[in-house]
């Protein structure tokens, strides 16, 4: 295949050739279909090919039909099958919380970043468009005015996902959405990364997330110093360095609509259908950067994080003595 191919195929398919047979080894066991005596079946290499052409762009099945020389209802259930495998059979392969070596390697990555100590992700959030549903389309009108729904995410240091959880209509309050989460549970049941700690300035440290202002401050969770006017030189060193290395989760949002620019676009699908569609794209994000298949740089042109598109609510802080000790030991590490 000659470079111009290979790069016509990774600009409409948003990887190359060799982790797209990659992709079609790990799934082709969960899509492959057999001929029968009155038709032949569609490939496995094709039926990935059309599910990664509406997820790059978001075209019309019409569109796709034509591209592929397949019907029109066909391709829309090829697309929605594929999206459903590889939420079932690799997303738990492919997002999973650091452990054991893999955790220490993230905090260590992190703390290249800005010098910050003990982190183990980002979390933030971001709305994804979609059209109007029939059923209670008012849950879903956000509070910029336009239809859709909300996906939290955590990352690594090295833009890719630890954790997703999308389906609530994006009206719902931020905070009903985040203590519903797992990683909230987990995190106040002392499961999110247990028996990582570190001693800094005579407190221990466990290893914990960063979140922006919205979020309360708990142990397992760093949020920024509020009070901006009366901040001490501690307390805006820890927010500056807090912030820089936060905007990681920012990073991959963009990278994530970036590659696959369907998230940009109202998601034409089923409201059912929605959570498949990004889980797959966030899935397929974290497989092309395993497999070494970076981003483009000009597929960012025009795309923005989670910060623009996410529209948090200032959730009730419930902080604690030992969350504020942990906070004040490590802004007291950054200076």
């Amino acid at each position: 295949m000659g470079p111009r191919t290979e790069n016509d195929f990774r600009e409409n398919f948003r990887l190359s050739k060799q982790t797209f047979n990659f992709l079609c080894t790990e799934i082709e066991i969960h899509i492959e279909k057999r001929n029968t005596n009155f038709r032949k079946c569609i490939t496995v290499k094709k039926r990935v090919a059309i599910t990664l052409w509406r997820l790059a762009t978001n075209a019309e099945y019409r569109t796709i039909s034509h591209l592929f020389a397949v019907g029109r209802s066909t391709c829309y259930k090829i697309a929605n099958d594929t999206c459903q495998v590889i939420t079932d059979h690799l997303m738990p392969k492919y997002i999973c919380l650091p452990t054991g070596q893999r955790l220490i390697e993230n905090t260590r990555d992190f703390r290249r970043i800005n010098g910050f100590p003990q982190v183990g992700g980002a979390i933030d959030g971001t709305h994804i468009p979609i059209v109007a549903p029939r059923n209670n389309p008012a849950d879903y009108n956000n509070r910029k005015g336009w239809y859709s729904m909300v996906c939290q995410a955590v990352v690594d240091a090295n833009y890719c996902f630890t954790n997703v959880y999308v389906g609530w209509p994006g009206r719902v309050h931020d905070a009903r959405i985040f203590s519903n989460s797992d990683i909230y549970r987990q995190g106040e049941n002392g499961e999110l990364f247990p028996q990582h700690t570190d001693n800094i300035n005579g407190t221990e440290i466990p290893v914990f997330l960063l979140g922006d202002t919205a979020y309360p401050l708990k142990s397992w969770l760093m949020r920024p110093f509020s009070d901006f006017e009366n901040l001490t030189y501690e307390q805006k060193t820890f927010n500056y360095k807090h912030s820089s290395t936060r905007m990681v989760v920012e990073g991959s949002f963009g990278r994530l609509k970036g590659r696959w620019r369907c998230l940009l676009k109202r998601l034409d699908v089923a409201t059912v259908r929605v959570p498949y569609v990004v889980c797959s794209c966030c899935t397929l994000h974290n497989f092309c950067e395993v497999h070494g298949d970076g981003i483009n740089e000009q597929w960012l042109n025009g795309v923005v994080g989670g910060q623009d598109n996410v529209f948090l609510a200032n959730l009730q802080n419930n902080q604690n003595n030992y969350a504020e000790n942990i906070r004040v030991a490590v802004a007291s590490y950054l200076v």
